[in-house]
């Protein structure tokens, strides 16, 4: 109250200040008149008199000056009459105005859209109730499914057993909910009472207490229960608000409505709230969810609910108020050791040898499970550091622009000193045109950073028709506008602290004698300084930008092993059409000879997974006549299986034996292809052709005889800057059978190829 009186006072004080600088003027004139009319009785002038009287009284406008600030509200009508002084000097010199502004908006804009994926990638949390509770199963992300029963570096992925074990168990959380890893599948998805084509969108299987974990309420209908997530329940979905909004203009009729996804029908029940885009920051933002009992009716043969050595599952829940994340995560290693140990007879001697260091591991949820922060983590946190650069080139080339300014207005600003001006003034004007340079290239910033945004996230996250688009916002929002906000605010102090600090060093006496004569000087030592610092950031930036082009341009041109020239990549999925196992040999012959007769198409093969698509299968090794492997020892290899041909269509050379031919029959001797990697892991010292091998379990060491070793070939698009790994590549043909009818099952999954790769 006390500080709302004092500014009363002062804002009267203020509405009066016309009367009292008139009063003031009228004291400071009968002053000087009385001290000339004493200095005329002295015997002077009356020119002199008055001369003699105001070098007497003082600076007469810095007297003024004083009384102002001392009167009314100082700060605000000083802020006031700098920021119109410093919109007339930049009226009348528009190019340096002009140059300063597109200089700063460039600088601004490149970091505020740096910052803009920065905070979309790295710093957004879920869109969910209170996210900090949230606390998610592992340390590291994985994808998509992992069999067996050991899991390096901690337990991340679960199945559906063990899912259940966990939620029934342990009692530190509200809810601990089950959903898709990997960011899901897609499906092809139709409007049953519509004429229309099936499209393919992303879709997720989530448990029945997805929603309820996360405290999300329906936009629109309702949201699961545990009731829709059951066996026998009748299978219904909830679509994503943004499908709801782009392809159905918020249709009402949608909810309710019958949807046939990879042809079985489904019934949408609700909508998700907006902003909403699923557990996973990912590419393509998931628009159907499912519950996870409804996935053997979608996926039949290859269904991976029910075989409980599938871990396909991430986990996330919201903990309860008081308990604390270390006791919980303890709780849980003794739940997975109780479960493992319940599995013991289904393990193989190197998963049992591993039982004691089988652990897990509880992270922060409040962002979800972000493979796409774990993936640009690094770059984005260079690139904000590379834009953090080239703002303080920018600020030293303004301060240059500022102080050549400065330099030419010397005699002006002299003259303002002779008159009494102060330099804590002449400080603050510096300052407050250079404040309001950098807010209006900051405004003008804020366009490039959007202009910018888009563009980065059109290039680096290409989307494909119906697969929607990354999760990230080009238009600024509150946390990006109040970055630019203080970027524009912190970037004007830098810049103008030397201009200011120029200007209350001038000596009035020296600047107006050298005002019309030239001098020898070449530059001030700011301006040196500045110079020398640009140069040196710049060429900072350019070593470092050299190494990355030249980093990048060894990994782009390095052997990948494969042809790439005149290939073309098709990807499809069988799944999608409702295709079983046992109609996938005949429906990829038919492809083949379909494709083949297109004008144009040379050759072609069909792939799990082609050259750099940047997946594979995975699983342990066991050679023929060999002891199954330490405790300690990797025998993990990829592999994928591949039709006749493949090898001659990707060019990847045969470097001894043969490739994958049409010989290779589901009646045939179970074959493989090996790469030089594996030859060189598993067969150091001995001609691999003709032995034997299998994978899963000992019992099938005898599975696969080894009949060529292709060169090496790069499937992953992760560590580039790794040697290529063991791979061996299987026909598709050929189905296997495992003494544990769990690793049948599964292997089924591996005849679903997804790419056709064509030579033009």
């Amino acid at each position: 109250m006390r500080a709302l009186r004092r500014f009363g006072k002062r804002l009267v004080s203020w509405a009066t200040r016309q009367g009292d600088e008139e009063r003031l003027r009228a004291e400071i004139e009968d002053h000087l008149a009385r001290q000339t009319d004493e200095n005329v009785r002295l015997g002077l002038s009356p020119l002199e008199a008055r001369r003699q009287a105001f070098l007497k009284f003082g600076a007469v406008e810095a007297m003024r000056e004083d009384y102002r600030d001392r009167k009314g509200l100082p700060f605000l009508e000083t802020f006031l009459q700098d920021t119109r002084t410093a919109l007339r000097r930049l009226r009348n010199a528009p190019t340096y105005a002009l140059t300063t502004v597109v200089t700063l908006a460039l600088g601004i804009g490149a970091t505020t859209s740096i910052f803009t994926l920065v905070h979309g990638v790295l710093l957004k949390s879920l869109a969910v109730s209170n996210p900090n509770d949230l606390y998610r199963l592992g340390k590291e992300v994985h994808c998509c499914v992992w069999g067996g029963y050991y899991q390096p570096n901690g337990f991340s992925l679960v199945s559906y057993e063990l899912y259940k074990h966990f939620r029934d168990n342990t009692k530190g959380f509200v809810e601990l909910a089950a959903f898709q890893a990997g960011g899901g599948s897609l499906f092809g998805v139709r409007r049953a009472s519509a004429a229309e084509l099936a499209r393919s969108y992303p879709g997720e299987f989530v448990s029945g207490n997805y929603f309820a974990m996360f405290g999300l309420k329906a936009y629109a209908g309702r949201l699961f229960t545990l009731e829709d997530d059951r066996p026998g329940a009748t299978p219904v979905a909830v679509m994503s608000y943004r499908l709801w909004r782009t392809k159905y203009a918020g249709d009402p009729s949608v909810i309710g409505s019958v949807f046939r996804l990879n042809d079985k029908p489904f019934t949408v029940i609700g909508i998700t709230p907006p902003g909403f885009f699923g557990d996973t920051l990912a590419n393509a933002p998931t628009d159907f969810f499912l519950p996870l009992n409804t996935e053997p009716f979608v996926r039949g043969d290859g269904s991976l609910l029910n075989p409980a050595n599938s871990h396909w599952l991430d986990l996330i829940g919201r903990i309860q108020p008081g308990v604390a994340p270390a006791s919980l995560e303890a709780q849980m290693r003794l739940e997975l050791k109780q479960w493992l140990r319940s599995h013991w007879d289904d393990m193989d001697a190197n998963t049992r040898a591993n039982l004691p260091q089988q652990t897990l591991y509880l992270s922060p949820g409040d962002a979800g499970i972000t493979s796409m922060r774990e993936a640009y983590e690094h770059w984005l946190q260079i690139l904000m550091m590379v834009s953090g650069f080239v703002l303080l080139i920018v600020c030293a080339n303004v301060a240059n622009l500022m102080l050549v300014r400065g330099s030419e207005r010397r005699q002006e600003t002299a003259l303002t000193v002779a008159l009494g001006a102060r330099p804590s003034r002449l400080v603050r004007q510096a300052l407050t045109e250079s404040i309001l340079l950098a807010s209006i290239g900051g405004a003008a910033g804020l366009g490039v950073a959007f202009v910018g945004t888009r563009l980065i996230l059109h290039f680096a996250f290409p989307t494909s028709p119906g697969l929607g688009s990354v999760p990230i916002s080009a238009s600024p929002s509150i946390p990006v506008l109040l970055f630019a906000f203080v970027v524009s605010l912190v970037t004007g102090i830098v810049f103008g602290v030397a201009p200011a600090w120029v200007s209350s060093r001038v000596d009035p006496v020296d600047a107006l004698r050298g005002a019309n004569r030239s001098t020898k000087r070449t530059g001030s030592p700011g301006r040196k300084i500045l110079a020398v610092s640009q140069a040196a950031l710049s060429l900072v930036l350019l070593s470092v930008s050299g190494l990355l082009s030249a980093a990048l341009h060894k990994l782009e041109g390095q052997s990948f092993g494969f042809e790439q020239n005149e290939r073309t990549v098709v990807s499809i999925d069988p799944q999608l059409a409702g295709y079983r196992v046992e109609q996938l040999t005949a429906l990829y012959a038919q492809i083949h000879e379909s494709v083949a007769r297109i004008p144009g198409v040379a050759s072609l093969a069909l792939c799990a997974y082609s050259p750099l698509s940047g997946d594979s299968w995975t699983d342990g090794v066991f050679v023929n006549g060999r002891p199954a492997p330490g405790a300690r020892e990797d025998n993990s290899a990829s592999f994928e299986r591949v039709t006749a041909g493949y090898f001659d269509v990707i060019g990847t050379r045969i470097l001894r034996g043969r490739g994958i031919t049409e010989r290779d029959t589901s009646t045939s001797r179970h074959v493989a292809v090996i790469n030089e990697a594996f030859a060189k892991k598993f067969f150091p010292r001995e001609d691999p052709i003709g032995k034997q091998f299998g994978r899963s379990e000992m019992g099938a060491g005898r599975q696969y005889e080894i009949v060529g070793i292709a060169k090496n070939a790069r499937y992953l698009t992760y560590n580039l800057d790794q040697p290529i790994g063991p791979f061996f590549i299987l026909p598709e043909a050929q189905h296997d059978a495992f003494p544990n009818a769990a690793f049948t099952r599964g292997d089924l999954r591996t005849h679903f190829l997804g790419n056709i790769v064509v030579v033009t």
